[in-house]
């Protein structure tokens, strides 16, 4: 459309620019070459017609040249005109009233021309300076734009950037917990439970009802003990760094199934494992959409496909429940309504490229999950040393439920 505009206006002649005695020194040449023109048609026009090469002169001169120029030029072209044409020579001399009436006639034509001619040329130079200031103002606007485009850009992409990070930060504080969790209150447990086994055997001849007491204070132990380990599971299954994301779906699975009653259908393609990154943010996915499931679907039963090749890790998650109306699906599209599990899954497939799909109807919703995968990965350092450095401590350093079951088989 730019080109459009300044293909039309390099169409129209513009007035010319510059200094004064510049628009002067042309307009008088192009009247001398007006005249030169018509003396080389003398023969053929006679002493006839001699005014109207100064009359194109004159049209010419007052939209180029400007007001006063034309004026000067048209003036001096016509008694120049009388001097070379009119026969006998008489510029000033005695006229007749008919040659007085013509040339009257001819600078009033004249004056008219040029009249029009300044009035169109002012207005075309102030549509002109218009012009280039809506261009100027255009070209602001545009770079305003493209500046404000690319800071929400930039503004964006640091959002991104800190939800990634924030979400990697919260995979490592869940690692970082479940691991306290289990090694530390877990075996605090441990020992509590087998100190007061111990206590319950050397009661149980003693007095017999604080003994039992004392079993069922066991027992309440024990069932803590149980959900501590399942909760610390929950939050970053041992699994997942240990053997990768085959064995932490299929356990995850196995016990969802039995919490919750959904009958859950888990189907793994693939061999290798993956980036340690890329397989938890692949559980977190799973995990979320079971959550989902349970809590919004109504659904009895569930599906998990999973597969990856050297080009693309499809991961499908279909259940067959209530579903979710179109007006939830195009404000999910659009970003309007994502609530934070959905926002977290979506943010944690960009990171690796990959894009997040939900598909639903009346008679279910699919979660598809489609990364660019280029190279397979069978193990990684990074777990290995982790794994590594778990093994080194639990066997270098004594646990506490070893040293309270060492002091309670010597008691």
């Amino acid at each position: 459309m730019a080109d459009q505009q300044a293909g039309t206006r390099t169409l129209v002649p513009l007035p010319l620019r510059g200094g004064k005695l510049r628009h002067y020194a042309i307009a008088l040449l192009v009247m001398m070459v007006a005249l030169a023109l018509r003396s080389v048609f003398q023969l053929i026009l006679g002493g006839s017609m001699h005014y109207v090469s100064i009359s194109a002169a004159t049209v010419f001169v007052a939209w180029y040249c400007g007001l006063w120029p034309a004026v000067l030029a048209t003036l001096l072209a016509t008694l120049a005109a009388n001097a070379l044409f009119l026969s006998p020579y008489q510029p000033l001399g005695f006229l007749t009233e008919r040659a007085i009436i013509g040339q009257l006639i001819f600078l009033g034509f004249c004056a008219a021309i040029i009249a029009i001619a300044e009035t169109s040329r002012r207005a075309l130079l102030r549509l002109g300076h218009v012009h280039e200031m809506l261009l100027r103002s255009r070209m602001q606007l545009k770079f305003r734009v493209r500046q404000s485009t690319a800071q929400l850009q930039q503004s964006n992409k640091d959002l991104r950037d800190l939800s990634v990070r924030l979400l990697r930060v919260q995979d490592d504080e869940r690692r970082r917990i479940a691991r306290d969790l289990h090694d530390s209150t877990g075996q605090a447990l441990t020992a509590l439970k087998l100190e007061l086994a111990g206590i319950e055997r050397e009661l149980t001849v003693r007095n017999p009802q604080i003994a039992r007491r004392l079993a069922s204070s066991i027992e309440n132990a024990r069932q803590i003990s149980d959900e501590l380990r399942t909760i610390s599971y929950l939050l970053h299954p041992p699994l997942l760094d240990e053997l990768g994301l085959g064995s932490a779906l299929r356990w995850y699975v196995d016990g969802f199934g039995k919490r919750s009653g959904i009958a859950i259908h888990l189907d793994l393609s693939g061999e290798g494992r993956l980036a340690p990154e890329m397989e938890t943010t692949l559980f977190r996915v799973v995990q979320e959409c079971l959550i989902n499931i349970h809590r919004h679907s109504g659904s009895a039963t569930a599906s998990i496909r999973f597969s990856h090749s050297d080009e693309h890790i499809v991961l499908e998650v279909e259940d067959e429940g209530r579903g979710i109306s179109a007006e939830e699906l195009s404000d999910i599209a659009s970003g309007a309504t994502l609530g934070v599990g959905l926002r977290g899954m979506r943010e944690r497939i960009k990171d690796f490229g990959g894009e997040l799909e939900i598909l639903s109807s009346g008679r279910g919703t699919k979660v598809k999950a489609i990364i660019p995968f280029g190279t397979r990965h069978s193990s990684t350092s990074a777990t290995q040393a982790e794994t590594g450095a778990l093994s080194s401590k639990a066997r270098n350093g004594p646990s506490i439920a070893g040293r309270v079951a060492k002091g309670a088989s010597a008691n």
